[in-house]
């Protein structure tokens, strides 16, 4: 299969582990991270909620975004060594979608997060911007076709590809709440809020033999569609037509060598509707599975990963991979936007 980029170097923090290494490890070990939160839903009871204690309990917003943020990253750059700093990059950095609209203070959650994280970033990589693109789980898909084209022209050396999330925000429990999708006994049909940061760095294969850093992982294909069933509406989760013809794009290299993916990685939380699409479009290509197939789906015990989902993921199989404990050689990843859109990366260990 053609190889579109390698995974350098990854970072993460989550409710289960403060780095990638301790998550992954984790999330094999079926640890979940489910805690009274102290912050209340709107009949003043505490909320469910996947959460990093190790974090200042009164940092919200923005705020607690870009101390998720800027620890994932760290971790990722301090993975490729000291040659990192020399690299032609580009720093992306996908986040929710609602924080793209103005707030009730009039400013934009999004353009904030980019400066003052830019800020921050420049302690670890002198004369970086980040990028931010609000698209939510399915982000990275978005963007990553553009940056692998750029590593391959030679445009950039790496690519630093990262996702944030965090409910923990009484606007944003307020705003679940109100939507019918923040989880308690009496709405199992819902998403248990969580937070978590990650970071994968992608390069050629060459800039990390010259990093003296061996890859673990290897992005293969990935492929982006758009589903009319969101959270908003009633439109047939079963007519999976988006994710389905996503599926069909990134695992079209299987079919041309033969082989078969046995590890799927998603963002599915408890929301039946998203469970019902995947068992639409799956059932449809099983042909590109094999047995045993194991469906992880780390949001379920560390809570919404939201925009953090596929970079997580990414860290997840590197981690994996590398460790040896990997389900299969071959990973899917799927991540979904609350606005439709569908991503869909084709992984696999490497050599």
């Amino acid at each position: 299969m053609r190889t579109l980029a390698v995974v350098a170097g990854v970072g993460a923090i989550t409710p289960v582990g403060l780095d990638a290494t301790v998550t992954a490890f984790a999330h094999r070990a079926a640890v979940a991270a489910m805690r009274e939160a102290p912050l209340l839903d709107p009949e003043g009871e505490p909320i469910t909620m996947c959460f990093l204690p190790t974090l200042d309990p009164l940092s919200t917003g923005v705020d607690r975004l870009v101390s998720l943020a800027i620890h994932a990253l760290g971790e990722a750059v301090r993975s490729l060594g000291p040659g990192a700093v020399a690299l032609r990059r580009r720093v992306v950095v996908t986040i929710d979608e609602h924080l793209a609209g103005r707030a009730a203070d009039g400013q934009v959650p999004a353009h904030r997060f980019a400066a003052d994280l830019s800020a921050r970033a420049r302690e670890i990589l002198p004369d970086t911007t980040i990028e931010v693109s609000p698209r939510g789980a399915a982000g990275p898909g978005f963007v990553l076709q553009q940056l692998c084209d750029e590593l391959a022209s030679g445009a950039i050396d790496a690519a630093f590809l990262g996702g944030v999330h965090s409910d923990y925000d009484p606007a944003r429990v307020a705003a679940l709440a109100e939507s019918g999708r923040l989880f308690n006994t009496g709405n199992l049909d819902a998403l248990i809020p969580g937070e978590a940061a990650a970071f994968a760095v992608l390069t050629r294969p060459d800039t990390a033999r010259r990093l003296r850093v061996r890859p673990h992982a290897q992005l293969h294909a990935l492929a982006t569609a758009f589903e009319r069933a969101r959270p908003d509406n009633d439109e047939s989760a079963f007519q999976a037509t988006g994710l389905t013809a996503a599926l069909r794009t990134a695992l079209a290299p299987l079919a041309e060598d033969g082989l078969r993916a046995g590890w799927v990685l998603t963002d599915l939380t408890f929301e039946t509707y998203r469970h019902f699409e995947l068992s639409a479009a799956s059932g449809r290509l099983q042909r590109m599975f094999c047995d045993p197939q194991q469906v992880d789906s780390p949001a379920q015990r560390m809570g919404h990963l939201g925009a953090a989902a596929i970079p997580l993921h990414i860290a997840l199989a590197s981690e994996a991979f590398r460790r040896g404990f990997a389900p299969h050689d071959l990973g899917v990843s799927i991540a979904g936007s609350d606005t439709g859109e569908r991503a869909v990366l084709l992984l696999s260990r490497a050599p």
